[in-house]
C-alpha cells in the first residue's frame, strides 16, 4: 500500500511540476520508473473500458448482433437528406429513407423511399427520379415489390418514358431478385457478426503494452483490417505484413485523462506506410502517412504522396465530432465532417467536400447532409409482409430491356 502511495505521489509531483509550463505531462522511459509506467498503463486500460464512444458503438450494433446470434427481432428507421451547395459544380437534392424490420437473422423486410433531383450548369434539362419499394429477405432469397417509380429526363426523353412504361408493368408485383443468399440493402450477416470482433480487436490493440512481446498483435491488426477492408476499401493488404518499427508514448492532460500514442511503420508485399494511432477517453485519432507503393521496375517503394487522417472527439456525453481528410500531392481532395448525437435516435449531420486534383479535370462536390437512425425492440403488432401474387424473375426483366 505504501509503495502504491509512493508511486501516486511521484506521478502527482511530475504532474504538478509539468502543469506550470504545459497542459500535458509526458511519461517516457528516461523520466519515468517502470513502476510508474505500469500504473499509467493500468489507468489507461481502465479508461478504455469506460470510454463512451466505444460503449455507444457497442450499444448501436447490439440489435444487429442479437438478431444474428440469438434471433431477437428489432425495428429500425433510417433517413437522410443531402443538398449540394453553391460550391458544387452539380446541383443535386437527395432524400432517402428506410424502415427495416428484422424478425430473425434470415427474415427481414425494408421499405425504401428514394427521391433525387438534379440540375447541371451545362445541361438545362432537369433530372428527377423517385421510387418506393419494399424488399423482403426470406431464407436466403430476396424479393422486391415496387409500389411507385418515376423518372423525368427532359420533355422528349424517350429513354425515361421507356423505363417508366417498363416499371409500370411490374408495379405491385413480387420480383425475385435471384441474389442467392445476398442482402443488398443493409449490412450482410457476416458483417454484423464481425462488428463485436472489431471492437474487441480495437480494445486489444489499445491495451498493448509492448508490441514486440505481444505475438498476437500483428495477427490482431491483420484480422481487423481484413474484416473492415471489404466494406470500406482501405486499400490495405495484409499479405506478408511486417512491422518495421514501433513506439508507444503516454501523456496525461490537465483533467487527468491518459493519452496513448502508437507510432508504427509497416510494410507488406505491395506497399508500406507509417501509422500514428492516438487514443484517450475523449477522442481517437488515426493518421496514415508516408505511403509507398511498390514499383516492380525499380524494386523499391515509391512515395504515393498521399495521406489520410481520421478523428473522433466527444464534445459532451454521447455527442461527437468526426472528421476525415484525404490529401494527395499536398492538396485536400476529401474533407468530411460529421456531428453525431447518440441517443434513442441517433442524429447526424455532415459537410462533404470532394475536390478534383489540379492536374486532373473533374467535378467538384460540396454538400450538406442531415439524417437520423432509430433502433428499437420488435413491436409484435407490426404486420410482416408475406409472399402473395405472381412472382416475376429479375432475369426476365433484364432480358426485356
Amino acid at each position: 500500500m505504501k509503495k502504491n502511495l509512493f508511486i501516486l505521489l511521484s506521478i502527482a509531483t511530475i504532474i504538478i511540476a509539468g502543469c506550470s509550463d504545459t497542459k500535458e505531462v509526458k511519461f517516457d522511459s528516461e523520466n519515468t520508473t517502470p513502476e510508474e509506467l505500469s500504473l499509467v498503463e493500468q489507468t489507461f486500460n481502465a479508461q478504455i473500458d469506460e470510454t463512451q464512444y466505444i460503449q455507444d458503438f457497442e450499444d448501436f450494433i447490439s440489435y444487429n448482433v442479437l438478431s444474428i446470434t440469438e434471433d431477437k427481432p428489432y425495428n429500425s428507421d433510417f433517413s437522410f437528406s443531402a443538398k449540394f451547395d453553391k460550391k458544387s459544380t452539380l446541383q443535386w437534392w437527395i432524400e432517402f429513407s428506410q424502415i427495416k424490420t428484422s424478425k430473425s437473422h434470415d427474415l427481414e423486410a425494408a421499405d425504401i423511399e428514394f427521391d433525387v433531383n438534379a440540375e447541371e450548369e451545362d445541361n438545362p434539362e432537369p433530372f428527377n427520379l423517385s421510387w418506393n419499394v419494399t424488399f423482403l429477405y426470406k431464407w436466403n432469397e430476396m424479393y422486391a415489390n415496387l409500389h411507385r417509380f418515376g423518372v423525368f429526363m427532359g420533355e422528349w426523353n424517350m429513354t425515361a418514358k421507356m423505363y417508366t412504361l417498363l416499371w409500370d408493368m411490374i408495379i405491385d408485383k413480387r420480383v425475385d431478385m435471384e441474389t442467392q443468399n445476398g442482402w443488398i440493402i443493409t449490412a450482410d450477416e457476416q458483417w454484423d457478426t464481425k462488428l463485436p470482433y472489431i471492437i474487441w480487436t480495437l480494445k486489444n490493440v489499445l491495451e498493448t503494452k509492448n508490441i514486440q512481446s505481444s505475438p498476437n498483435f500483428l495477427s490482431s491488426v491483420a484480422d481487423m483490417i481484413d474484416t473492415i477492408n471489404p466494406h470500406i476499401d482501405l486499400w490495405i493488404s495484409t499479405k506478408e505484413l511486417t512491422l518495421l518499427s514501433q513506439k508507444i508514448e503516454y501523456s496525461e492532460s490537465s483533467d487527468g485523462d491518459i493519452k496513448k500514442e502508437f507510432i508504427w511503420s509497416f510494410k507488406w508485399k505491395d506497399s508500406s506506410f507509417n501509422l500514428s494511432f492516438t487514443a484517450s477517453k475523449k477522442w481517437l485519432e488515426i493518421h496514415i502517412y508516408n505511403i509507398g507503393e511498390y514499383d516492380e521496375d525499380i524494386q523499391q517503394y515509391r512515395d504515393s504522396e498521399s495521406e489520410f487522417f481520421f478523428s473522433i472527439q466527444e464534445n459532451k456525453k454521447s455527442e461527437y465530432s468526426v472528421n476525415f481528410q484525404a490529401i494527395k500531392y499536398r492538396q485536400t481532395v476529401a474533407d468530411i465532417q460529421w456531428e453525431i448525437k447518440y441517443g434513442d435516435t441517433v442524429k447526424f449531420s455532415a459537410d462533404f467536400l470532394i475536390e478534383p486534383l489540379e492536374l486532373i479535370s473533374g467535378q467538384k462536390f460540396s454538400w450538406k447532409m442531415d439524417g437520423n437512425v432509430t433502433k428499437k425492440s420488435w413491436e409484435w403488432n407490426n404486420q410482416f409482409p408475406v409472399l402473395t401474387g405472381d412472382i416475376v424473375l429479375f432475369s426476365e426483366i433484364l432480358s426485356s430491356l
